[in-house]
C-alpha cells in the first residue's frame, strides 16, 4: 500500500474511533423531535408554553425550582426540566403505581433525554399524604417557580394539591392545572373557583387548550401582580395563537391560547372581517 493510501486508511479509522459525541438534548430539540416519543397525555403546545414562561421568568429575575405532580413516564416533566435553569432542582411527585414499573421507566426516560440526574428530586407518594413541609424539605430550602399539577382528578384531591402548590410557590411562581374544562371531570373547575375565592391574590392568567377549546385545557395561575407581565410574554411568544376574546373569570379576564389553525383565524374573521 502506498504511503498516501495508508495515510488515508489511517485517517478513516481514526475518524471511526473519535466520532463526535452526540449533541446534548435541549428543551428545544426535545420538544421538536422527541416529545411524542414519550408516552403521555400532555400536549406539545402546553409544553411550549411552559418553556416560554420559564424563559420569561429568567428575564424577569424570578428564581426557584420546577416541579410536576403526576409525572407518569415523564413526557411533560422532561420538557420542563430541560427548560429549567442549570441550578434549578426538578421535582417529580407521583405514586408510581400505574402502569407497572412506571417509576423505572420514568427515570430511564429522564436519563435518555438529558435531564441532569443530580438535580432530579423524586417523591414516590400520593400527594394527599404530603405536607408543604415534606416538599420544601426536599428542595434545599428553595421554592418552586413553576409547578404542573396533574395528580388526582377528584375535586377534594385537587383542592389539596392547590393548597400544597400555594404553600411551596416562590414569589412570581406559576401553577399549571391540567384537565380543566374536561367533560370527564366537571367538578374540577368548581374546586378551582373555590380556591381562587379563598385566596384573592391568585388569578388565572391564561387558558391553554390541548387540541381545541372543547378538549381538556390547562389553567395557568399566578399572583395577581404578575398576571399582566405573563400575559404580555405569552402574546409576544405566540402571537398567532391568541384567541381574540378573553376567558371571562369573575376576578379578571384571562388570555386564551389556541393552536387550532382553523379556529383562531376564523373567529377573528367573524368579528373583524378582512379588509378589502
Amino acid at each position: 500500500m502506498s504511503e498516501p493510501m495508508a495515510a488515508a486508511s489511517l485517517l478513516v479509522r481514526l475518524r471511526g474511533w473519535f466520532k463526535a459525541a452526540p449533541a446534548p438534548v435541549t428543551a428545544q430539540s426535545y420538544l421538536a423531535h422527541h416529545y411524542g416519543s414519550v408516552p403521555g397525555f400532555s400536549s406539545l403546545f402546553s409544553a411550549e408554553v411552559a418553556a416560554a414562561l420559564l424563559a420569561a421568568q429568567r428575564q424577569a429575575g424570578i428564581i426557584g425550582h420546577v416541579g410536576e405532580i403526576g409525572v407518569l413516564m415523564g413526557r411533560s416533566f422532561i420538557g420542563l426540566a430541560l427548560a429549567a435553569g442549570p441550578d434549578d432542582l426538578c421535582l417529580a411527585i407521583d405514586d408510581f403505581t400505574w402502569p407497572e414499573h412506571v417509576q423505572g421507566v420514568f427515570i430511564e426516560n429522564c436519563r435518555k433525554y438529558g435531564v441532569a440526574m443530580d438535580r432530579l428530586v423524586t417523591i414516590a407518594a400520593n400527594t394527599t399524604t404530603l405536607t408543604a413541609s415534606d416538599i420544601l424539605a426536599r428542595l434545599d430550602g428553595g421554592r418552586l417557580r413553576y409547578l404542573h399539577v396533574d395528580g388526582g382528578h377528584q375535586a377534594a384531591v385537587l383542592r389539596h394539591d392547590l393548597g400544597l402548590a400555594r404553600a411551596v410557590l416562590a414569589p412570581g411562581g406559576i401553577i399549571c392545572l391540567d384537565d380543566m374544562l374536561h367533560a370527564q371531570y366537571p367538578e374540577l373547575g368548581a374546586a378551582v373557583q373555590a380556591e381562587l375565592a379563598a385566596d384573592p391574590e391568585l388569578a388565572v392568567f391564561c387558558v391553554v387548550d390541548r387540541a381545541d377549546l372543547i378538549a381538556a385545557a390547562k389553567y395557568l395561575i399566578c399572583g395577581r401582580g404578575y398576571a399582566e407581565a405573563y400575559k404580555s410574554a405569552l402574546r409576544a411568544a405566540f402571537p398567532a395563537c391568541v384567541f381574540p376574546e378573553p376567558a371571562e373569570f369573575a376576578a379578571a379576564p384571562a388570555l386564551i391560547l389556541s393552536k387550532d389553525a382553523a379556529l383562531v383565524p376564523a373567529y377573528r374573521d367573524l368579528i373583524e372581517p378582512p379588509k378589502p
